[in-house]
């Protein structure tokens, strides 16, 4: 059986890549301390996000733990966003999956 429409080309997340991003604190003469590198693929940048608020989120419910009710709500919080954060990225990553990016 012949389709009417064929697949569409395998996306190809190589073409995009990272810019140069400073952030973080700067030192006497205004210049930041950190710096996300140029022309890193993208798809290895969201990866690493990823990873990055898996361990936020961690960190904070841990915290959470040992703190008062109010700081404890506070703490939940920023633990939610992360996961929220990192639900976004996965799902990013897993439209990449199934356009074919990766086996």
């Amino acid at each position: 059986m012949k389709k009417p429409v064929p697949d569409p080309p395998p996306f190809d997340f190589s073409r995009f890549k990272t810019s140069g991003t400073p952030f973080g604190p700067h030192d006497f003469s205004g210049k930041c301390m950190f710096n996300v590198s140029e022309e890193i693929c993208a798809e290895d940048a969201l990866v690493h996000a990823c990873l990055l608020l898996s361990c936020l989120r961690a960190s904070a419910c841990d915290a959470a733990e040992h703190l008062t009710a109010n700081d404890h709500a506070l703490v939940v919080g920023i633990a939610q966003q992360a996961e929220m954060a990192k639900a976004l990225v996965d799902s990013v990553l897993a439209g990449f999956v199934d356009s074919g990016r990766r086996e």
